[in-house]
């Protein structure tokens, strides 16, 4: 599988069509041609690619960041309210840092789940 094939993969599975079709196109697209035309070393051809991807993702991020927000901090209020209530089973500060913080993680699940973006099915051949 080439690079660029790998480019495309990810940002279809992880990337809005707004965000690949004005982002990541035009870099795989510079990327083809300056491939073509010789201008500049393959590693930093490849480099800008992932720069726009990674841009990308953080233009996706920040569009749905309040959301994101909002959801996260209902998920880990839902979870750790029973862990505060229980306090007094934990001998030390630092057994309940640890639990906290394993439960802060799990907290996060539901989040990426609603948050995972849609598997795109292929149009139909005619």
């Amino acid at each position: 599988m080439s690079f660029e094939a790998r480019v495309i993969s990810f940002s279809e599975r992880f990337l809005s069509d707004r965000a690949y079709q004005l982002i990541v196109a035009p870099a795989l697209a510079d990327l083809q041609f300056d491939e073509e035309a010789g201008r500049r070393g393959r590693l930093a051809d490849r480099l800008a690619v992932l720069r726009a991807v990674a841009g990308a993702i953080g233009d996706d991020v920040w569009r749905d960041w309040y959301s994101v927000f909002k959801l996260s901090l209902l998920s880990v209020t839902y979870f750790m309210f029973p862990l505060a209530l229980g306090i007094e089973a934990f001998k030390t500060w630092s057994e309940f840092l640890v639990v906290a913080t394993l439960v802060l993680g799990l907290a996060m699940a539901p989040v990426i789940v609603c948050f995972w973006p849609e598997r795109r099915t292929a149009p139909p051949i005619d």
